[in-house]
C-alpha cells in the first residue's frame, strides 16, 4: 500500500513527465515547420534598348525585407539563344528596398529579331521564388 506522500508525488510525477513531452512536442514542430517568406523582390518597371551593336545590359535586383539564406537571382523568358548572368549571391540581410543589391546581365545575340520582348527577373531563396516582368527592346539603334 502507497503513503500518503507517495499519492501525492505520483500524480505530480505524471504530471511533470507529460508537460516535459508537450513542451519537446511543440519544440520538434517548431523545428520541422517551414519559415515564411519576409522578403520582396520589388518591380521598377525595367526597360533596356538591344541592338546589333548593343547586345548586353544590366537590370537591377531590389528587394524588400529580410532574409536568412542567400538569394540567388536570374534572369527568364528570354529570346533565343539570349543568357544571363549575376554577380552572385545576395547574402542573408535586410533591405528597404531602395538601393539595388546586385544586377543581372543580360546578353543577346546580335541577330535577335527587332521587337519588344518581355522577360522575367526571378529571385529565389531556395524555398521560396518571384519574378518581376523585365522589358527587352530590341532596335535598329539605341538612341545614340
Amino acid at each position: 500500500m502507497a503513503t500518503r506522500g507517495e499519492r501525492f508525488a505520483i500524480p505530480i510525477l505524471v504530471a511533470l513527465v507529460a508537460a516535459a513531452f508537450g513542451a519537446f512536442s511543440a519544440n520538434a514542430r517548431d523545428l520541422s515547420s517551414p519559415a515564411t517568406s519576409s522578403w520582396h523582390l520589388m518591380d521598377y518597371d525595367q526597360t533596356a534598348c538591344f541592338s546589333r551593336n548593343v547586345t548586353t545590359n544590366w537590370y537591377g535586383v531590389w528587394i524588400k525585407g529580410t532574409w536568412t539564406h542567400s538569394i540567388d537571382v536570374g534572369a527568364a523568358r528570354l529570346p533565343d539563344g539570349g543568357s544571363f548572368a549575376s554577380e552572385g549571391s545576395i547574402p542573408p540581410g535586410s533591405s528597404a528596398g531602395k538601393y539595388s543589391l546586385g544586377y543581372v546581365r543580360v546578353d543577346l545575340l546580335p541577330d535577335t529579331p527587332l521587337g519588344t520582348y518581355k522577360a522575367r527577373l526571378w529571385a529565389t531563396d531556395g524555398s521560396t521564388k518571384q519574378g518581376v516582368p523585365i522589358t527587352l527592346e530590341v532596335k535598329e539603334k539605341c538612341g545614340y
